[in-house]
């Protein structure tokens, strides 16, 4: 886009502060209780806000506005005395509904759970079944099929286990950065939509609600006529509609944007790390019975 049209979203939001002002100044007291119950980092933010209504400076408003633009949604898409006003700044002062969507325990969980099976894999093989193959070679005992395959696989384990370690924290690492970019494009484009429903339903123009939602995303100007993330083609048809019905299409567009962020949904990604377990269990007690067989086999031998 131009700086001419950089130029013309922020003359909308100046429009939309000048407004808000003039509309919610009796919420300048509530918005300053809020303010006092957010963390440090959100609360500047708040407290200008509440200034601006105190005092009716537009142009303060503007100011602030531009440094944090999440406050005034809320002033935004209310007209004057809207009883939903109250509840809007508290679920703005929450934080977008899509942030953190992302567990990372669903990632970080397997990866740990599938580096330490090779790490115990790694050990049992250059370790304790090296031993155990020198004390069974020295007594000579007859070893049972499972003890055969397990020594004439411990070979191959102990010389790829280095490898392999390096392509599991390759394939890891690869999806965790994966994901992230995943779950941001998404977060984001659920977030402007959402917001973009709370301005279209209150009556606010198309393109300035889309003006303001980029902004508040941080996205470069966007036009309608030549949709891109984060607004969707479907969102787009969505503000074809009457604001009533275009609200609740597009309310509809960013919960399906929030179920796409890894993690977000579902119990698969959890299951990998207990499958793991048990795949880890098994080789264990593949490596336990191949050494205490044979053993047990001398004790009653020896009896």
């Amino acid at each position: 886009m131009t700086a001419a049209t950089r130029s013309n979203d922020r003359d909308i939001i100046a429009t939309q502060v000048t407004t808000a002002i003039a509309r919610h100044r009796e919420q300048a007291g509530f918005v300053r209780l809020v303010a006092e119950e957010l963390p440090p980092r959100q609360r500047p933010a708040w407290l200008a806000v509440a200034a601006c209504l105190a005092s009716g400076n537009v142009a303060d408003g503007i100011a602030a506005a531009e440094a944090s633009l999440a406050p005034w949604v809320p002033l935004f898409a209310s007209p004057s005395g809207d009883p939903r006003l109250p509840a809007r700044i508290l679920q703005a002062a929450a934080g977008p509904r899509s942030g953190g969507h992302t567990k990372w325990a669903t990632i970080v969980y397997p990866a740990v759970t599938a580096v330490l099976a090779i790490g115990l894999l790694a050990f049992l093989s250059v370790t304790v079944l090296t031993t155990f193959e020198l004390i069974f070679r020295d007594f000579g005992l007859e070893l049972p099929l499972l003890t055969r395959a397990m020594l004439a696989i411990r070979p191959f384990v102990a010389s790829i286990w280095q490898p392999l370690m390096a392509v599991a924290v390759i394939v890891f690492v690869g999806r965790w950065i994966l994901t992230w970019r995943l779950s941001r494009s998404a977060s984001r484009t659920a977030d402007f939509t959402r917001c973009l429903a709370r301005l279209v339903a209150s009556t606010m123009p198309p393109q300035d609600a889309v003006a303001v939602a980029g902004r508040l995303v941080a996205a470069q100007p966007i036009d309608t006529a030549a949709p891109r993330r984060p607004l969707t083609y479907a969102a787009t048809a969505a503000l074809d509609c009457d604001p009533h019905a275009a609200a609740i299409l597009l309310d509809a567009i960013a919960a399906a944007h929030e179920d796409l962020c890894p993690g977000s949904s579902g119990a698969g990604p959890l299951l990998v790390g207990p499958a793991l377990i048990a795949v880890l269990a098994v080789l264990v007690g593949f490596v336990l019975l191949g050494v205490f067989l044979p053993l047990m086999h001398m004790i009653n031998a020896l009896s």
